[in-house]
């Protein structure tokens, strides 16, 4: 009797980004529990792996114990939470060679809260951003009213689970 080849790290991620491809695209302003580092330039980061966002700041920020706050500005990230195990997580995955903007911060409440954008190509090949600053002003103060929401509220997943969303984008 034979048993199976267990598929390689490599198979089992192209695997992963087969399915993920599969659910519908969805536009979402989600967070992330980090930022870039303090002083990086305005520019664009393309992903290699599957990105976590999710649509709860508490979870993305381990119950505002993450070492920073990012909002990410969506247009192709997968919803996984209806096939998820962890629903409560609310994770939007971004799939790898997502065009990301990177570098804007704001100040939210005394906190530096970087934005985050995937950006989109124009007609003529370029990476384009959507965000006008009256956006980010707006941003903000939805950042701001729901940072002080979040305030003393248990964070509804096991920590350990939200540390995918304070992994480093590159």
């Amino acid at each position: 009797m034979s048993t199976p080849q267990q598929p390689t790290p490599e198979e089992r991620f192209e695997r992963a980004v087969k399915g993920l491809s599969e659910l519908p695209p969805t536009g979402a302003v989600t967070f992330r529990g980090i930022t870039s580092p303090q002083g990086t330039a305005f520019g664009a980061v393309v992903t290699r792996g599957i990105t976590a966002t999710s649509r709860d700041l508490v979870v993305a920020t381990a119950g505002l114990t993450s070492p920073g706050l990012a909002v990410v500005i969506g247009h192709t990230g997968r919803d996984v939470a209806p096939v998820s195990a962890v629903r409560e997580a609310q994770e939007v995955a971004l799939l790898p060679g997502t065009v990301l903007s990177v570098g804007r911060f704001i100040q939210v409440a005394g906190i530096d809260v970087e934005v985050i954008e995937e950006l989109t190509r124009t007609e003529d090949g370029r990476w384009a951003t959507s965000l006008a600053n009256e956006a980010i002003e707006g941003l903000a103060s939805v950042v701001a009213t729901t940072l002080a929401n979040a305030q003393g509220v248990p964070c509804p997943v096991d920590v350990d689970y939200c540390r995918r969303f304070a992994a480093p984008l590159a």
